[in-house]
């Protein structure tokens, strides 16, 4: 419980000092691509619309009180009779992958409003993630240690470890997702780049607006605009059929995971895996409550016997380690 009142801070302080947005770069005849200014010769991150997104995880994150309810969901499966010390690691994980997120929003920065970006792995860069770690990344780290605690103290005198298989893949899931994300961004990046000249010499390019925002912006609440259905219709292919022919995209290649059918082991189907394409990630993208159906599922973790999120438990598909020597049901 004290976990869950530490980790429930960053909520009470969103409340009491609004967030500063960043206003969205933008100009007339603006279309979504991923070079900023491209004819005058400076161009802008790739982790630029990064950088949105992920505040508009934050925002939702710490506006639902998802960290506490991350320590209370946990509490309730070791109540539940489940093995406190795999709860214990699936809710620190969960803590510090969102201890994280914010100081990843600093990666790209912008200089007179649409210049050059720090370069990754730069002094600047490091001086930059350093300052985005806050109030918010204490109370969390603060409460993973005392989740952790907890988690050792109630841990089974049985010594049933029969999930360690499981060690580590909280994490993975979001890291590949995060390999993906970039990945389109920048083949879209190279493609809008390389072929938007072509038609139209005068024609600015903007980046900075999130994935997210522009769906919102241009897609949900106005006419919807051709390169903004392109970019969801983009990713969905991606996607789609990466998992649909092997199970798995490039960035879950890199972690070493695979989707696969829960109850045979063999590939999900064509079928199922455009259905849960639509949900993730696709459904992220509907304003207001994409994002919190998404987190709430993912929350299913703590919950389900297998660690599977909701959306895989109900489409009957499974998240496995690529090397593990039983295709098992991971987190």
């Amino acid at each position: 419980m004290a976990g869950a009142a530490v980790a429930v801070l960053p909520t009470w302080e969103l409340g009491r000092e609004p967030l500063d947005r960043e206003e969205t770069i933008g100009a007339s005849g603006d279309i979504y691509g991923l070079v900023c200014l491209f004819n005058g010769g400076t161009t802008l991150s790739p982790l630029a619309p990064l950088r949105r997104d992920l505040q508009a995880v934050m925002e939702t994150t710490e506006g639902w009180a998802f960290p506490a309810l991350v320590v209370l969901l946990g509490l309730l499966a070791c109540l539940g009779r489940r093995d406190p010390g795999v709860i214990g690691r699936r809710v620190v994980g969960l803590l510090v992958l969102i201890a994280v997120i914010e100081p990843l929003a600093s990666l790209s920065s912008y200089r007179r409003g649409c210049g050059e970006a720090i370069s990754l792995f730069s002094a600047g860069w490091f001086r930059e993630a350093a300052g985005g770690w806050g109030i918010t990344q204490l109370c969390l780290v603060v409460a993973a240690v005392l989740v952790f605690a907890a988690s050792r103290v109630m841990r089974s005198v049985t010594g049933d470890e029969s999930e360690e298989s499981q060690a580590g893949m909280v994490w993975r899931r979001p890291v590949a997702a995060l390999v993906d994300y970039l990945i389109v961004v920048a083949v879209l990046s190279a493609v809008v780049g390389a072929a938007w000249p072509l038609i139209d010499v005068g024609f600015k390019v903007h980046m900075g607006a999130g994935l997210l925002e522009r769906a919102d912006a241009y897609v949900f609440r106005s006419s919807p605009r051709p390169a903004e259905l392109a970019i969801l219709a983009g990713l969905f292919l991606y996607s789609w059929v990466q998992h649909a022919l092997w199970g798995r995209t490039l960035g879950k290649r890199l972690l070493g995971i695979r989707i696969i059918a829960a109850r045979t082991g063999g590939r999900l189907g064509a079928g199922r895996t455009a259905l849960r394409v639509l949900v993730f990630p696709l459904l992220a993208f509907v304003p207001d409550v994409g994002l919190w159906c998404l987190l709430v599922g993912g929350l299913w973790i703590l919950l389900d016997q297998d660690g599977r999120v909701l959306y895989d438990r109900l489409l009957g598909a499974a998240v496995v380690r690529d090397r593990a020597k039983r295709a098992q049901p991971q987190t």
